[in-house]
């Protein structure tokens, strides 16, 4: 395919949906979360609840408000890629919700987020996930990774043939794409992923003088397209997708866009990378904001040098999205507005928002003071290259303003004996750099509540706009809103007004304390790093320790140092609990949220 014009390139970067009526739209950022992924997926399960009991309310002719709100666009990194894949498959079908009375069967609940992320991870039967992840018949020649990916494949498989009954289209997802609702705007996913090959950019000053740099942060664009949308309104870097053949000149299919779900959440080192292949024209769209000497900016359109990649399509190993955009939150954004565009922020004019789902939002930690071991740097180094791919400091800035309505994010919170806790010290899964709740499926089940819980709370108390905000004129007539004034701030209503089994308080689990045992994963950590040091030692990689790795020795003392983590990672969580009272009496009830406009 030739190069489109620089106006071209532009015009696809610059182009905004003009907003309707009544309308507001919403983008979700879904950022990584490695295990603690449920929590993520309890929030969209109760977003899609609360949105469809909202929608049946106005169909069956009851008093409520009628303004819109639509989901437009979903942005994914890591655990929350996955999430986002399992949204983008789940909206096509009716499907229960899980609460804190719901039960699983041999096969599951029936809930595509709960299932995804319990019974194929872990296991219908509540087998220990990471036990399959420590498992070495991945081991053959070759080390792809620390663990397995085996149950992150399965995990992509389910997600990606979920099905009950028909494919619908739900009246929330995507918009009319004029004054007609005759053709409808495809629901627009954005997966991060890092690209260890990378592309090439050459920037020429003439005189025979250039330079060039390689860009490792890369996304894939999917337009999902369900009964009766539009595939021909997508991007030309954009791939439809939908339930049968659409027919479209840029398709793929549920299998294929699984392995983009499995790309951005593959964890350096940690899972096995990914390979993917794409038309180099898809890099063709990509630009860059230079500003002007008046203040303004100007788009200007990126120039990928494919002297260095002969090959179309271009084929490339990579890694989790979030080693280079953990928050992808400017892609959500500018696929509202464009690149040039503002989503307005003050409360009467707000139509537009991004909102983050961010279990691990709260205090940071720091890295070590002072050198010290390879071990520690190490650590160091990995967790300072997480942080540093999180936020810009003005996303922090305009989530945390009160006058900003643009902008919201729902973390983790949970009451405690004495005290609320938020982010990643109310989860269940955050220990051991998040990924302890594959080791217990209790975990990731406490957390799917707690999403569900503090998503509630969010949009009773914090997703609102004020009583006079543009979007809800002459939508509340003859709506009774005392109920939602006693949840909203004074002078505020909620934009996603709770009707039906959305409007019933959500319950949570107890604080699974002593769910589990490290100490049961002590030999299959100890097999699968005796099989690596094998492997290892076979390549020569080893060099002078060879016998010593080949004979296994340094799997005793790993195992040791991992259970010993382990534990304390699960004692960590749970002092907060332990201070004033005795393990049979750390129950807790969930209340609250987090968010900012």
């Amino acid at each position: 395919m030739a190069r489109p014009s620089d106006s071209d390139i532009i015009k696809v970067a610059t182009t905004s949906l003009d907003p309707l009526p009544n309308m507001f739209e919403l983008a979700l950022v879904l950022g990584g979360t490695v295990s603690a992924g449920a929590y993520t997926a309890g929030v969209l399960d109760f977003l899609v609840q609360a949105m469809d009991c909202w929608s049946a309310a106005r169909a069956a002719g009851q008093k409520v408000p009628r303004h819109k709100v639509a989901l437009r666009v979903v942005a994914g990194t890591s655990g929350g890629g996955v999430n986002a894949a399992v949204l983008a498959r789940a909206l096509a079908y009716n499907f229960p919700h899980f609460s804190a009375d719901s039960a699983m069967d041999a096969g599951g609940s029936g809930n595509p987020f709960f299932d995804t992320w319990t019974a194929q991870i872990h296991g219908a039967g509540g087998a220990t996930g990471l036990r399959a992840m420590l498992e070495t018949s991945d081991l053959a020649s070759t080390v792809p990774s620390l663990l397995s990916g085996a149950p992150i494949d399965n995990a992509a498989a389910f997600a990606a043939a979920f099905a009950r009954g028909s494919p619908v289209r739900r009246d929330w997802v995507g918009r009319p794409l004029g004054a007609s609702a005759e053709r409808i705007d495809p629901l627009h996913v954005i997966l991060t992923v890092t690209n260890l090959r990378g592309v090439p950019y050459r920037t020429d000053f003439g005189d025979g003088l250039f330079q060039t740099f390689v860009d490792h942060a890369d996304h894939v664009r999917v337009g999902v397209c369900y009964p009766g949308m539009a595939f021909d309104a997508l991007r030309p870097d954009e791939w439809a997708l939908g339930f049968a053949p659409l027919g479209a000149a840029r398709e793929t299919d549920w299998t294929d866009f699984s392995l983009f779900a499995r790309a951005t959440s593959a964890f350096p080192l940690g899972l096995p990378a990914r390979m993917l292949t794409r038309p180099v024209a898809d890099y063709y769209y990509r630009v860059a904001l230079v500003p002007q000497e008046d203040g303004t900016m100007s788009v200007v359109p990126l120039r990928p040098d494919w002297s260095e990649i002969p090959e179309d399509p271009y084929q490339f190993a990579c890694v989790d999205g979030g080693a280079t955009d953990n928050e992808p939150i400017e892609l959500a954004r500018t696929a509202l507005s464009g690149v040039l565009g503002r989503n307005p922020r003050g409360g009467k004019e707000a139509n537009r928002a991004v909102l983050l789902v961010d279990p691990f939002a709260g205090a940071a930690p720091l890295g070590p003071e002072r050198a010290g071991s390879m071990i520690a740097l190490a650590g160091g180094l990995v967790t300072g290259m997480i942080q540093q791919t999180r936020y810009d400091s003005s996303d922090l800035l305009l989530a945390a303003a009160p006058d900003v309505y643009s902008r919201f994010m729902v973390t983790a919170r949970r009451e405690s004996i004495d005290k609320t806790l938020t982010g990643g010290d109310a989860i269940a899964s955050a220990g051991l750099g998040a990924f302890v709740g594959f080791a217990c499926a209790d975990f990731m089940r406490h957390d799917f509540l707690l999403g569900r819980k503090n998503c509630q709370d969010f949009l009773r108390a914090t997703f609102v706009l004020p009583e006079d905000a543009d979007v809800f004129q002459g939508m509340w007539t003859g709506v009774d809103a005392s109920r939602f004034r006693a949840f909203a701030p004074p002078g505020f209503l909620p934009l996603i007004p709770l009707y039906g089994d959305a409007d019933a308080d959500q319950g949570v689990a107890p604080w699974p304390v002593n769910a589990l045992d490290p100490a049961t994963l002590r030999e299959p950590i100890r097999a699968r790093v005796a099989r690596i040091a094998e492997i290892e030692a076979d390549t020569g990689f080893a060099g002078a320790l060879k016998g010593w790795l080949a004979g296994g020795l340094a799997a005793g003392p790993v195992a040791d140092y991992a259970v010993n983590a382990i534990d304390k990672a699960l004692r960590t969580a749970a002092d907060p609990l332990l201070r004033t009272a005795p393990p049979a009496a750390t129950t807790v009830a969930s209340a609250g949220n987090s968010g900012a406009g």
